[in-house]
């Protein structure tokens, strides 16, 4: 399993998956292991060509999860009209706030507690090893007792609805305010 991040070095919102983005085919060689590369203008958009919809979708979704956010949140892109324009201009970005992990979570990443940390997809957290240590809210969306650790359904369309990806903005929202 590969592990690398895409976005910033120093983010706190971060989103955990686990297969990784086509960044090879992007930059021509194979990211470090345990490396942080920060995307520019136009990556997104090639790395959904490289990709497919489904890549598409995923970088979709972050964007709207973002926008989606109360405006008091510290999250939410304040410089952005929509977040068409926040996804193609700033999302993982060296100077976003966010941060795509693919493979194996690091510990000293999830004990950051001034940053969100959201596994996307049950089956993820349980290859991880680590879904038996959440409160699961329901079949789909869980929260740490202690961290803030969010498992909600994988970044697509048919998994994350709106519905749910306002659910999920709730579940944020709780835990920035805590």
């Amino acid at each position: 399993m590969k592990t690398f991040s895409i976005g910033s070095p120093t983010a706190t919102f971060n989103v955990y998956v686990e297969k990784a983005a086509p960044l090879t085919d992007l930059q021509g060689y194979e990211p470090e292991f345990g490396s942080t590369t920060s995307l520019r203008n136009g990556d997104i958009k090639s790395l959904g060509d490289l990709g497919g919809n489904g890549w598409r979708k995923v970088f979709n979704v972050y964007a709207k999860l973002l926008f989606d956010l109360p405006d008091s949140s510290q999250w939410y892109p304040r410089n952005s009209p929509s977040w068409q324009h926040y996804r193609d201009e700033t999302l993982l970005q060296s100077h976003s706030t966010t941060a795509l992990h693919f493979g194996h979570v690091s510990e000293h990443l999830l004990d950051n507690r001034h940053a969100i940390h959201i596994i996307a997809g049950r089956t993820h957290a349980t290859k991880l090893g680590i879904a038996e240590q959440f409160l699961w809210l329901d079949s789909e969306f869980a929260k740490h007792p202690d961290k803030p650790i969010v498992i909600c359904p994988y970044f697509d369309y048919r998994q994350l609805s709106n519905v749910k990806i306002r659910y999920l903005t709730t579940l944020i929202t709780a835990l920035e305010c805590a």
